[in-house]
């Protein structure tokens, strides 16, 4: 609740030039072992360029893409994949969290960002956590002037973007 209301605030925003691949590589490498303790393939996607600078909060960035990643791994059975990647378009990044998983049913969907909502999830009954996390990514992404979005279907997995202007504008 901290956190998000820091975010909520705009307080503290330490805006700059982050390297995109090295703030993916730590949250990657983070979550490498809770993806094998689950047996899950948790795969680094990456374009061969130049280092891709942003302009944003590192910390939060970082955060942001943890519980994508980390909700990822945790809805995917044994086996399952995740995958991490980005796409570089003209004035924006998208990075995409792509997972195996069980999904989401399209009556979440519609809330999965709203602050405690927790999807109904069969076989999850003693899953823990606070439904804080994909309103943190929301907030974090609003604040740096992008965009959060899904697609899932149920037992066929979810796809998170969430898009990023590379420069930041001076309202922020």
């Amino acid at each position: 609740l901290l956190d998000l209301g820091r975010i909520e605030a705009g307080v503290g925003l330490q805006l700059e030039m982050v390297p995109v691949h090295e703030v993916l590589g730590k949250v990657v490498s983070g979550l490498q072992l809770q993806a094998a303790q689950k047996q899950i393939q948790l795969d680094l996607k990456v374009p061969d360029q130049s280092i891709l600078l942003i302009e944003a909060d590192q910390a939060l960035l970082q955060q942001a893409l943890h519980n994508l990643v980390e909700n990822a791994i945790k809805y995917t059975e044994a086996d399952g994949q995740v995958s991490v990647s980005l796409h570089s378009m003209e004035e924006r990044i998208i990075f995409e969290v792509r997972d195996s998983g069980i999904g989401i049913a399209p009556a979440d969907q519609q809330r999965i960002f709203e602050k405690f909502f927790r999807a109904t999830r069969r076989g999850f009954q003693h899953d823990r956590g606070t439904g804080l996390g994909l309103t943190i990514v929301k907030s974090i992404a609003e604040h740096h002037g992008g965009r959060v979005w899904l697609e899932s279907q149920l037992g066929r997995g979810s796809v998170f973007y969430l898009e990023v202007p590379i420069n930041q504008t001076e309202e922020i």
